[in-house]
């Protein structure tokens, strides 16, 4: 199969998905308790207030003909009116996204290249001490709870030694005699294109645990898996037989072992940045990092159902964006994918 009509039948399955995706959103949200008129003018409301209220938010109507006005909103970029602050959902979401990519995308990213790295040489040196380390490296990474995790990591680094801060995105004198000017939404980038070079490694330093906290599943995942594949494509006979041709190890292992493997690391990879976005869930509490995780923890304190809503349907957004993506991928790297 050439790679348009590929490309066609990816790009239709995925406007499929998310089409379900916003049904099971939509349906499983109203069926949360409470009353969400009520929420949404707040205390001490009166009979005739919430009465308006759910008129306005479209609560009297039949649920089939919410969800058609829901889509037509959807499609527009309109994901609602939040019940606690009364800002439009879309727009807290562009503000808070940015912050929590900004942390994942350094942990995916960290991760590819280490645990490649780290896999690679684990195979390389099968059986010796290095491998059987690495082995083990990779399986306590995997097993520990990231929430575990991030509590330990403060407790060494900061209470312990002192290194780093123990929360928050930067300084908070510096929000005052250097603040953020945001153009993009990402913090480093932001303070690199206003060149203030001081919130910059402010933000880096604050990122660190974060970011450690968040890199150790994915980076487990990939290292054993990188290992496995590249271990089973070494012993195909098209490798053997180059190997008995001539070729040098490395080149076998660089230009045909690690081309070849890569194809099964990429879909993890493709499941970790979905998986890694939930984890910041615990990280931004733990950290008090501003990004979509503690806007969704005080959404579900207050039953704010539009940002409920909102915050799943992004993050099933990019899950499914994220997978196709890498399916794609897959199948430019490794043409025999079908």
């Amino acid at each position: 199969m050439s790679l348009v009509p590929f490309l066609s039948r990816r790009l239709i399955g995925l406007a499929v998905m998310l089409v379900a995706l916003s049904a099971l959103v939509f349906f499983f949200s109203r069926s949360i308790p409470g009353d969400v008129a009520a929420m949404y003018i707040g205390g001490m409301a009166k009979p005739e207030q919430i009465e308006r209220a759910r008129q306005e938010l479209g609560l009297d109507q039949p649920l089939t003909l919410q969800y058609v006005k829901y889509m037509k909103k959807l499609l527009s970029g309109d994901l609602g009116i939040s019940l606690r602050t009364h800002r439009p959902v879309f727009q807290d979401l562009l503000e808070k996204i940015p912050m929590s990519m900004e942390v994942v995308l350094w942990a995916i990213a960290l991760a590819m290249v280490l645990g490649i790295g780290f896999g690679g040489l684990a195979a390389l040196r099968q059986g010796t001490w290095i491998d059987e380390g690495i082995k083990w490296l990779s399986s306590a990474a995997v097993s520990i709870p990231i929430f575990f995790l991030a509590l330990l990591l403060q407790l060494i680094f900061f209470n312990l030694l002192g290194w780093f801060p123990l929360q928050g995105r930067i300084d908070t004198f510096l929000e005052f005699s250097n603040p953020l000017e945001l153009v993009t939404g990402f913090s480093l980038i932001d303070s690199l294109l206003t060149g203030n070079h001081a919130a910059f490694f402010n933000v880096a330093w604050h990122m660190v645990l974060p970011v450690l906290s968040l890199i150790a599943y994915p980076l487990g995942l990939i290292t054993r898996l990188t290992r496995s594949s590249l271990l089973e494509v070494m012993s195909q006979d098209y490798i053997l037989a180059a190997r008995a041709s001539g070729i040098r190890e490395s080149v076998l292992f660089f230009r045909y072992g690690l081309r070849n493997a890569l194809s099964p690391v990429l879909t993890v990879v493709g499941l970790s940045v979905a998986l890694t976005l939930l984890a910041t869930f615990y990280v931004e509490i733990i950290f008090n990092w501003p990004g979509i995780g503690y806007y969704a923890l005080t959404a579900i304190l207050s039953l704010d159902y539009p940002v409920l809503m909102g915050v799943t349907l992004m993050i099933g957004t990019v899950y499914v964006v994220a997978n196709t993506s890498m399916d794609i991928l897959r199948r430019i790297v490794d043409p025999r994918i079908k």
